[in-house]
Formats: structure tokens, C-alpha cells, sequence
């Protein structure tokens, strides 16, 4: 995508940024330009995103009705609609099957139970009767994702002992599924089974290629001087050839490999550690052997062997989605969101904040004359794509939009603010959901700009799991443990909707918002 509001010296009219600043400069001697190009974004939003105009702030809530699709507020021309409220009240990330473009069904991670641990939601059937438990006994399931050879991988936010696991023929499964025994990954149907070969730790994002490399993070904040989480690079030993579905366990490319964790500025050199987190970096082969590393039931637990081998650390990293676009052109690309923590409040006037959120994104380069031979073969390269700030904060799930690049971002935020004319009182707004476009062509790495489409009206919930339909043109997405629905008791009283309405832009679209006209 080639639309970008400040790229080669030529804003989104296309007029030179010299002549038009001038001329404003000249008209309103103190208007502020950053505030212009915010203007810019939200008056040109259907343009630029597809969409119609953008909220403007946050919903003001509580909303604490019985309505779903009051929940939240969305962006003129975008609309929502009910898919499930059988799914559970802390359904979180969300897979598409048997593809994106057609769904027949939904695949849902519950976060916050055990029972049940993940879902199957028949898109047929009535939004209050078409979720089936189908695995049991797992702790915060969170990420959840269909793999290139027809699996479905589900992974528990579970600190140093999170596991993943495979789900073989997952349709057909009409019993649920018992986890037993998590350390050992004991399991009460052969359909599911655990995958110690790509380790431990509090999993929330993955980025899956092709053949099965993974690349993944453990969702740790820095605590006491230590460093937060790191990202690892899952190698199978037998990669994915892509010659049809694999429905033998012990055929899964996640059956065996090595794994890899993330230094950043280590090609060569010994500056590498705290406060390097961009640039150019190596991936470096975890010591299973080491003391603690791996424990008796063959779990390698990623945390311990960051801790002796001082991988790159960052703040709770969570949910990571692939690159459309670059992946067209031959590049793998990652990004995910640092979360950050704005509970720990520093009393600012629009939100409380501390530490800032960040979306951080990944590529994989080929061997240079610097590198000519990095391990796994590739030098991977960290770059900062979005900055958090007071006004978007926590940031949680990502997703990227098909065809576009545009990126939708998620907060998890706190939702009590100060109130904008009157400092002395607080407010409640909702944590909203954020599109944002691609970097154009100018001389940063940076998105070149996000709106707000999106809102959460009930203040005692957040968005999650968002995903984008292979059309791109609407998504799923989890308004998770509503206050509303938990009132209910016993049972699954969850609130799954759809958005529909965004309007694709593709390359070579609107050929006169391009830089080089």
C-alpha cells in the first residue's frame, strides 16, 4: 500500500509539504502541526482506511446493559452484529475454519477457566447455542491459531509453565478433551497433544511460517532489574513440505526442532543487553542442557534459560501477526504488541500511564556481508513501529489488515480518566480498538498514522482476539468478561461479534494519493 500522509516530501494532497506548512504557517501562525496531520488522518479516513469518520475519543461509559452489540461504539460506516454468546465470558484469541475466506467455524481460547479451556463455534447455528467445549483442563488458554498443515494450536498464558498444544481433526471432536496432567501433557484423547519441543512459558503470540518456524514471545513484564520477556525462534527438524494436511501427531513439523532465543545488536558484537531492544540482532540456540532449563518431564523452560543466557527482554510482549504485504514480496514480517503497564500511573490529565505501550515488529533478512552466515539463516531486525502514549495505552492484540498493511491495534487499558474541562473528576472510557497505516516511503521505520474505529461502551470489559476475514472487509471479535454477562452464574455467557464495513483500499489504488505523483 502506498498511501501515506507524509512520504517523499508530499502530503496526502499531493501538494509539497514545503508550499502547503507555508501557506498554512502564513494563515494560522500558531496552529500546531502535528495536530494538522491528525486532522489530516481523520478527515481523509475513508481515503486512507476505508472507513468513515473516526471516534473521536473514547466511549463514555459504563454500559452495563444485557445488549452485546451495545457494548461497543464503532466508526460511521461500520457495523456489528451477534455470532455467539454461548461462548465463554473470557473468550479470548480466535482461529478461522477451515480458512479466512469462508469460515464454517471459529476456534476460541477461554482465558480464564478451565473448564471450559477452548471452543468450537459452528457459524451455522444460533449465536446462543453454537459454542461446543471440546478441551478441558488447560490453564489461561489465550493465543489460538490454524497452522499451515490443518491443526489447530492452542497455548496457555501460564508463566514459566505454559504449554502449547496440537488439535488433530478438531471438527470432529464431540467428546471433550481432558488435560489431566499439564507438566507431563497427559491428555485423555490422542487428538491433542502437548509439544514440549518448542518449550515453555506464558505464550500469547505467534507468528507461524509455512514450513512450521515459529517465531513467538513469553509475556513477562521486567521486574526488580531483571529483563521481560523474550522472543524465540521454534526450527523444525522435519519442516512442513506442503504436500496436504498432516492428520499423524507424530508427522506435525512441531514434533521436533530446535529453538532459538533473540539477542538484539549480537552480530559480532559484545554490546548487547539492557537498552538494546532494536536493530539488527542474532538468534542465539537455547541451552537445554543447562541447569534448570529443562525439567523432568522434558519441558524447556524458556525463562530460565533466558535468565542464564540473557536473551533480549521486553515488556510483556503479546499477541503477533504476519505481514500480508511484505510476505507477498517475499519478506517475513512480525509484529507484536508490548503491552506496557499503565496501572502504574504517573497522573496524566487524559489517561493514567507509566509505562508505555509499543508495537514492535520483526524481519527476518537474508545474510549480509556483515553476517554471511547467521544462525538459522537468517539476521533478524527489531524495529519500533507505534509508540504508546496517554491517549493509547496497553496495547494487546494486533491483527493486519489483508490486502492493505493497515494494522488494528488493541488496548487493554485502564478505563478511569480525568475529566478533560474539570481536572477534580474522574471518568470511565472504554479501551478502544485503532487502525493504523503502513510506513510510506518516507525516512523513518514508522507507521505514518492511526485512528480511532472503535470503542468499548462497558467499562467493566475489553476487546480481544481480533481477526480479520481473508476479504478483510470485516472481522471477529471478543468483548471479554462483561460484568453483564458473568451476573448471569453458571455457564458461558460470552459476547463474540462481527464487524463488517471496512472498505479495502489495495495497491495502486487512488493513484493520486501516491508519493510520486
Amino acid at each position: 500500500m502506498r498511501l501515506s500522509l507524509l512520504v517523499s516530501g508530499v502530503l496526502v494532497t499531493g501538494l509539497a509539504v514545503a508550499g502547503l506548512t507555508s501557506r498554512m504557517i502564513a494563515d494560522h501562525p500558531h496552529r500546531d502541526f502535528g495536530s494538522f496531520v491528525a486532522d489530516q488522518l481523520s478527515d481523509h479516513s475513508e481515503q486512507l482506511f476505508g472507513i468513515g469518520h473516526p471516534l473521536e475519543e473514547s466511549a463514555l461509559g459504563p454500559y452495563d446493559g444485557p445488549d452485546n452489540l451495545q457494548a461497543i461504539q464503532v466508526a460511521q460506516g461500520l457495523h456489528v452484529s451477534l455470532v455467539s454468546s454461548s461462548v465463554a465470558s473470557a473468550a479470548d484469541q480466535i482461529a478461522m475454519w477451515p480458512d479466512d475466506d469462508n469460515p464454517k467455524f471459529l476456534f476460541v481460547c477461554d482465558e480464564e477457566t478451565t473448564d471450559p479451556a477452548v471452543q468450537r463455534v459452528d457459524l451455522s447455528k444460533p449465536a446462543g447455542s453454537n459454542a461446543t467445549t471440546i478441551v478441558k483442563g488447560l490453564t489461561s488458554c489465550d493465543p489460538v491459531r490454524r497452522t499451515p498443515w490443518g491443526t489447530i494450536i492452542v497455548a496457555e498464558e501460564a508463566g514459566l509453565t505454559g504449554g502449547l498444544y496440537e488439535l488433530f481433526d478438531p471438527v470432529n471432536i464431540n467428546t471433550v478433551i481432558n488435560v489431566s496432567n499439564r507438566d507431563a501433557g497427559t491428555t485423555s484423547d490422542p487428538r491433542l497433544v502437548k509439544r514440549k519441543a518448542v518449550g515453555s512459558l506464558s505464550f500469547e503470540s505467534f507468528a507461524i511460517k509455512q514450513d512450521g518456524t515459529m517465531i513467538y514471545g513469553d509475556e513477562l513484564a521486567p521486574s526488580g532489574g531483571n529483563a521481560g520477556g523474550g522472543i524465540y525462534k521454534f526450527v523444525p527438524a522435519v519442516p512442513f513440505q506442503g504436500n496436504g494436511p498432516i492428520t499423524v501427531p507424530g508427522l506435525s513439523p512441531l514434533a521436533s526442532g530446535s529453538v532459538y532465543g533473540l539477542r538484539v545488536a549480537a552480530q559480532g558484537s559484545a554490546n548487547w543487553g539492557q537498552g538494546a531492544e532494536t536493530g539488527n540482532g542474532a538468534w542465539v540456540l537455547v541451552n537445554a542442557a543447562a541447569a534448570g532449563v529443562t525439567d523432568a518431564n522434558g519441558n524447556i523452560l524458556l525463562r530460565n534459560a533466558q535468565a542464564l543466557q540473557r536473551f533480549t527482554g521486553y515488556y510483556r510482549p503479546e499477541d503477533m501477526d504476519i505481514d500480508p504485504i511484505a510476505l507477498e514480496k517475499g519478506v517475513f514480517r512480525a509484529c507484536w504488541a508490548n503491552t506496557g503497564r499503565m496501572s502504574h500511573t504517573d497522573s496524566s490529565l487524559v489517561e493514567n500511564s507509566g509505562v508505555k505501550a509499543e508495537i514492535m515488529c520483526l524481519v527476518e533478512n537474508p545474510p549480509s556481508t556483515f553476517a554471511p552466515n547467521p544462525v538459522t539463516g537468517t539476521i533478524p531486525t527489531v524495529d519500533r513501529f507505534i509508540a504508546g502514549s496517554e491517549e493509547r495505552g496497553m496495547f494487546d492484540n494486533v491483527a493486519f489488515q489483508p490486502h492493505t498493511g493497515n494494522l488494528v491495534v488493541l488496548e487493554d487499558n485502564s478505563v478511569t480518566s480525568v475529566k478533560h474541562l474539570n481536572p477534580t473528576v474522574t471518568e470511565l472510557r472504554g479501551n478502544d480498538l485503532w487502525i493504523c497505516l503502513p510506513d510510506g516511503k518516507d525516512d523513518d521505520v514508522q507507521s505514518d498514522g492511526c485512528i480511532r474505529f472503535a470503542s468499548i461502551r462497558d467499562t467493566s470489559a475489553e476487546p480481544t482476539g481480533f481477526i480479520f476475514t481473508g476479504s478483510g472487509e470485516s472481522a471477529y471479535v471478543n468483548i471479554q468478561h462483561r460484568a453483564a454477562n458473568d451476573a448471569l452464574g453458571p455457564g458461558n455467557h460470552g459476547a463474540l461479534i462481527k464487524i463488517s464495513g471496512f472498505k479495502v483500499k489495495h495497491h495502486g489504488d487512488d493513484e493520486d494519493w501516491d508519493s510520486d505523483k
